[in-house]
């Protein structure tokens, strides 16, 4: 009797600490699954600010070469005035 006594003993604690062991396993596997979603939503968040930094740096790399494009452009157009000028000057000079 004893005997089944230890066994009916040993199976209620065993039965006692799976249930135990099988919350705490489900506890973690929430707590997994709360960090995994925080975690996803850490990543887009940072690949929506780096697209937006990213499009930001476009925007001032096209802004800054058309600056240079007109500012080409212009001191073109004023070396061409010049040497227009110059050249005009010349032709002044040797008419005199």
């Amino acid at each position: 009797m004893e005997n089944k006594e230890q066994i009916g003993g040993f199976f209620e604690v065993f039965l006692s600490k799976l249930k135990e062991q099988s919350f705490v396993i489900v506890l973690m596997l929430i707590g997994l699954y709360a960090q995994n979603s925080s975690f996803n939503e850490r990543i887009a968040a940072h690949r929506a600010i780096q697209e937006r930094q990213q499009e930001y740096i476009n925007k001032l790399i096209e802004d800054e070469r058309t600056r240079l494009l007109e500012r080409e452009k212009y001191l073109m157009d004023q070396r061409d005035k010049y040497v227009e000028e110059i050249m005009v000057e010349l032709k002044n000079k040797s008419n005199n």
